[in-house]
């Protein structure tokens, strides 16, 4: 990724005081930021990409889908940024309708992974396809490759900032 040094710089951890000009930039940055997530996420729920299976759902067997050897409920949780209790009762749903499997863990006895079935897979694929298309129509329509990409990168490296802050 290439960035300017002032925007690819971790912010420092101690806490200082913004100018009110600058926390009034932070703080419209990210509303602008959370609004354009917000604005996307309601289109993309409105298409027909959902009939089988919830956006929830989706996310879940997206997740276990980058993961071969499968995953810990936490790991799960924290990759598709639901609530604790939502997460194991959503698992509950997609283990009964056979999409996801629990499995032993080889490393603790005492810990299930879960992983996804055939079935899951194919559906995580199926729909994946159509959602992959939507993002994509949506995208081109209301930005530029060059904005594309800028964002992207924008996004990485608020993950990656994120991240290291909390290491």
């Amino acid at each position: 990724m290439t960035a300017h040094n002032d925007e690819a710089r971790v912010p420092s951890t101690r806490s200082r005081s913004s100018a009110p000009a600058d926390l009034r930039l932070e703080n419209e940055s990210w509303e602008a930021l959370f609004r354009a997530q917000v604005v996307i996420s309601r289109e993309f729920a409105e298409r027909e990409t959902w009939d089988e299976i919830t956006q929830h759902e989706y996310d879940v067997l997206y997740t276990l889908s980058k993961s071969p050897g499968g995953m810990s409920l936490a790991e799960v949780n924290r990759e598709t940024l639901m609530t604790q209790g939502g997460m194991s009762k959503l698992v509950a749903r997609l283990v009964e309708r056979g999409l996801v499997a629990r499995c032993p863990d080889g490393a603790d006895r005492r810990a299930v992974r879960l992983g996804l079935t055939d079935a899951g897979r194919e559906l995580q694929q199926a729909v994946g396809r159509r959602h992959a298309r939507l993002v994509g129509s949506v995208m081109r329509r209301v930005l530029t490759r060059e904005q594309m990409m800028r964002l992207r990168e924008l996004g990485a490296t608020i993950v990656s900032n994120v991240t290291a802050a909390e290491t």
